[in-house]
């Protein structure tokens, strides 16, 4: 076959062609009477879009009357308050539409004057900033009831629990007037903190969690963080914490902390798609995944509790006809407490046990001992010193029957992927920094500093422009100690550089750098059915200043997509550039990133 690339275009194409043909799509949509705001303007507002490349806008009528309904929103929000849209659509041919929308403005109305009374707490100007208003912008009904929750909020935490804030409107002309009653109400102090629902857990458990303190003015941010804090440690199933007034007049309340004490222990077994790697490898592969694993909470009363997992994997490609595929199987037993000493430091104390058998027997026992910072539910920082004894019958993993091993690391991870499994939208950023070996001990010396970024774009209803960006570097500390292939980066294969079947038809040393950079842009097809084109370029090279004259390596191709319940299942034909003879086809699980 001289063209197989040319093929796979056309019956991808095809393919996509018949799939459509059922459903409704949008030719053309036309803005008819609007005059203050432009057609584009208009056009980002709604989910419904004219035909873009790879891109048609399915359509219904129930996504038509949300459209509308939209764009009713979008220019009240600008001061139309009269605003009339009327919406139609007409068949110009078996599966295409044409929408028109026709709209009737009216006038628009400007916040002329804004005025404060009963404010004593906050100046005027301190109000304006708070309510972030300016003279004379567009009326915006929806954005001073909202901004008036975030004063409300502010007095709360200034203590001001009585607080009562009103907003009166008058229109005159095109000009609304707004004035705004506030009754402060006395500043409140706490006098005393009580816990109630506690049987077995220690009051002390519960009070290590609290910010606010006795003869503290009240504040809500702290109130607030504080029921968060003894949700999170996982003793309580609910946690409620209530005013109770004491004396009104001179201001003081106490607080009672009311929660539901629950046992988290539990078994659970799981079985799925993941993502696996040989040890220390960059790169991955997939596989199925089962696991079991069983959680004794609140140990002695206490927030600490011990996981014990066992897991069996094995990778899923189409190398497993050719060779045997890599099976892992772990257990890991797991201490953790959320307290690390005086300090709100989650700490993690874990053994570990890992095999691995592919061409080779590998096994490894170790402590891993971490320290997590979680800053936000989608942000951390992980702090793991690591020691480790390694057992193998390859060369490239030890020198020795049981070599030790030793390293530090830290993790930066910033994780704000929607939904994991497909990604919609989003980022995900990570930076890792690993010291093996120096006043650590063991046999091998060096710094490894690894990078990831992932943007996913939505371009209509259902389409995803997916990007990923890598880049790694090590510095190894014995230059007249070369360091096995295992320890460096990698390239080629199913979640790299398709164009190559694996990492040794591409570079079969590894190399110190690397850098590579992934593009793929993701569509539906039909039901479960989608399809992907894709674009991969990266490089390994040994020094710093090879960075200039060392040539990228790049691939394109197409790519199958049928979604699953444990996730999509995926089959690549990848193209070396100049080289379109070489086809490589990968079979797999989940997307590649």
């Amino acid at each position: 076959m001289k063209h197989p690339h040319k093929l796979c275009l056309i019956g991808l194409i095809l393919i996509t062609n018949i799939f459509a043909i059922e459903k409704l799509y949008i030719s053309e949509i036309k803005f008819t009477g609007n005059s203050f705001i432009q057609d584009y303007e208009l056009q980002s507002i709604i989910k419904l879009q004219p035909p873009k490349l790879f891109f048609r806008s399915e359509f219904s009528p129930k996504k038509l009357n949300r459209d509308k309904i939209s764009l009713e929103s979008y220019y009240k929000s600008n001061g139309f308050l009269n605003i009339e849209i009327t919406e139609k659509y007409e068949s110009i041919s078996n599966n295409h539409i044409d929408v028109h929308f026709y709209i009737n403005e009216g006038i628009q109305f400007k916040l002329k004057e804004i005025s404060f009374f009963g404010n004593k707490l906050f100046t005027h100007d301190d109000l304006i900033d708070i309510l972030n208003f300016s003279p004379n912008e567009n009326f915006n009904p929806s954005k001073i009831r909202k901004q008036l929750k975030v004063l409300k909020r502010k007095y709360l935490i200034k203590g001001k629990i009585d607080v009562s804030i009103m907003d009166e409107i008058k229109i005159d002309n095109n000009n609304a007037i707004a004035r705004i009653n506030i009754f402060e109400g006395t500043s409140y102090f706490i006098n005393n903190i009580y816990v109630s629902g506690l049987n077995s857990v220690k009051e002390k458990y519960v009070l290590r969690e609290v910010l606010f303190a006795t003869e503290k003015i009240y504040n809500i941010d702290d109130i607030d963080e504080s029921k968060r804090r003894i949700f999170d440690s996982g003793l309580f199933s609910s946690v409620d914490i209530i005013n109770k007034l004491v004396d009104k007049e001179n201001g003081v309340v106490d607080i009672e902390i009311k929660v539901r004490e629950y046992k988290s222990s539990s078994i659970e077994a799981n079985f799925s798609f993941t993502e696996l790697s040989a040890y220390q490898e960059n790169l991955k592969t997939t596989g199925v995944d089962a696991q079991a694993r069983w959680v004794l909470g609140n140990i002695f009363n206490t927030t600490s509790n011990i996981e014990f997992t066992g897991r069996i994997a094995s990778s899923i490609n189409l190398d497993i006809f050719l060779n045997k595929p890599l099976i892992e199987r772990d257990f890991t037993a797991i201490y953790r407490t959320p307290w690390t000493l005086y300090f709100r430091i989650p700490t993690q104390i874990k053994y570990f046990h890992n095999e691995e058998s592919e061409e080779y027997e590998f096994k490894s026992d170790g402590l891993t001992y971490s320290l997590k910072f979680d800053q936000m539910n989608d942000t951390r920082y992980e702090f793991n010193s690591t020691f480790e004894i390694i057992q193998s019958n390859d060369s490239l993993y030890t020198e020795e029957p049981k070599e030790p091993a030793r390293w530090m690391n830290f993790i930066y991870l910033s994780n704000k992927i929607k939904n994991p499994l497909n990604p919609a939208a989003g980022q995900y950023l990570s930076f890792i920094s690993t010291l093996y070996g120096t006043f650590l001990g063991g046999d091998r010396n060096f710094v490894k500093f690894e990078g990831e970024f992932r943007k996913y774009i939505k371009i209509g209803v259902n389409n995803i422009l997916a990007l990923r960006v890598l880049a790694g570097y090590i510095n190894n500390l014995e230059t007249d100690n070369d360091l096995p292939k295992v320890y460096k980066f990698q390239l080629g294969g199913q979640t790299s550089l398709r164009g190559w079947a694996f990492a040794d038809k591409f570079d079969s040393r590894g190399s110190l750098i690397s850098d590579m950079i992934n593009f793929e842009y993701r569509f539906p097809i039909k039901n479960k059915f989608g399809g992907e084109l894709f674009i991969d370029a990266g490089r390994l090279y040994e020094t710093i200043d090879a960075i200039t004259n060392t040539s990228i390596s790049w691939d394109y191709g197409v790519g199958a997509i049928y979604q699953t319940a444990l996730g999509p299942i995926r089959i690549d034909i990848g193209f070396p550039y100049g080289e379109l003879s070489k086809s490589q086809l990968h079979a797999s699980l989940l997307y590649m990133f």
